[in-house]
């Protein structure tokens, strides 16, 4: 397509130079004018391509939404504090390619205590992901310290990584705020010899917010 419209914009600019030429006689005819008239369609060709190309770089626009990750805090007999220690938090998005459907929320280590207020919540962390739907959760578990009667120990964890199907969705519209809420009455052993086991129970619960 290059070559038919080579020809047409040589001749346009020939044209162009004859009229810009100190002309004999005055002309009542502007030259740009008279050139536009010899060859019409010259610069309306000329101009397609500048056009196509402006439109083509627009990049596409994309849709995202906020998730936040909390954890739920409560007051535990005998426990003044349990301190969870977890690292690669992720979420699924359901029918993304194998491979590119695990996403990271949080990479690093978090830790956050179980033992606060009741039906308090401690802020881990967030992330803006693209709009749609999500099915399932992950995160590794570290390490839990549990402290007992002024005594912390190492508690032994039995399950390492954690994965639960919990859909939900991402929207522009609204935050989606997701909760880690264990059970620790059932997922804290403590054996006659004093040694500490953490058997996780947790539930993740899914409410929405003000993006504000």
């Amino acid at each position: 397509m290059s070559r038919p419209l080579a020809i047409p914009v040589m001749v346009f600019l020939l044209i162009l130079a004859c009229a810009l030429e100190p002309a004999s006689t005055p002309s009542s005819v502007p030259p740009l004018a008279a050139a536009a008239a010899a060859f019409p369609h010259a610069l309306t060709l000329t101009a397609m391509p500048l056009a196509i190309s402006t439109l083509s770089s627009e990049p596409w626009p994309a849709t995202s939404g906020l998730l936040h990750l909390r954890v739920r805090q409560r007051a535990i007999e005998g426990a003044s504090s349990i301190q969870v220690t977890v690292k690669n938090i992720r979420v699924q998005k359901a029918e993304a390619p194998k491979g590119l459907d695990w996403i990271t929320v949080i990479k690093g280590e978090k830790t956050f205590d179980l033992v606060g207020s009741e039906q308090e919540e401690e802020v881990l962390g967030g992330k803006t992901l693209a709009e749609g739907l999500y099915s399932r959760v992950q995160l590794d578990l570290v390490s839990v310290k549990v402290t007992l009667k002024g005594q912390q120990k190492l508690a032994k964890v039995t399950s390492k990584r954690l994965r639960e199907i919990r859909p939900f969705d991402i929207d522009m519209a609204r935050v989606c705020i997701l909760t880690l809420d264990f059970d620790v009455a059932k997922s804290l052993i403590v054996a006659e010899s004093g040694e500490i086991q953490f058997k996780p129970v947790v539930r993740f619960l899914v409410r929405r917010g003000s993006p504000g």
